[in-house]
């Protein structure tokens, strides 16, 4: 960015040094968001270069610090205590089974009347159902790809 701002300024259409900050600054990737508000908050007024210079440290430090990233992890205790047995099946009864029990798959839809076969031009079957299809599949000894017109 510094680049092109520089090659503006040759070209006869300079920016001003504050402007190409702004767009350095709102060019970078979100986890230079610290750098990005820590450079308002202390009202840095540096030059194009220094910033660079910063830039490629805040760059060292980033890497650094999400290497060195910890995660802990909590495992949560129930507060109550279960019931032995099977008490909360009596309580709840058949109702309960009811409303957990998978829903039975849809059946598939098959080809239209009018669908065309790939293989035979014949209506109302696709290819993979063709008896054609099938029978050069039992004839090749079921091998892909061996399909002929």
């Amino acid at each position: 960015m510094v680049g092109y701002t520089q090659r503006l300024e040759k070209l006869g259409f300079p920016i001003g040094q504050e402007l190409a900050t702004d767009f350095i600054l709102s060019s970078l990737p979100p986890s230079y968001g610290n750098f990005i508000s820590n450079y308002h908050m202390h009202g840095a007024e540096k030059g194009l270069n220094e910033l660079c210079g910063m830039l490629k440290t805040a760059k060292a430090n980033i890497k650094k610090s999400a290497g060195n990233s910890q995660v802990l992890v909590f495992q949560n205790k129930p507060n109550f205590k279960r019931k032995k047995g099977n008490a909360w099946k009596k309580k709840k009864g058949k109702a309960k089974d009811e409303i957990h029990k998978p829903n039975p798959p849809a059946p598939k839809a098959g080809p239209d009347a009018d669908a065309e076969c790939f293989l035979c031009n014949g209506k109302g079957h696709w290819k993979r159902n063709c008896k054609l299809y099938l029978a050069s599949l039992k004839k090749d000894g079921g091998g892909k790809g061996n399909d002929k017109k």
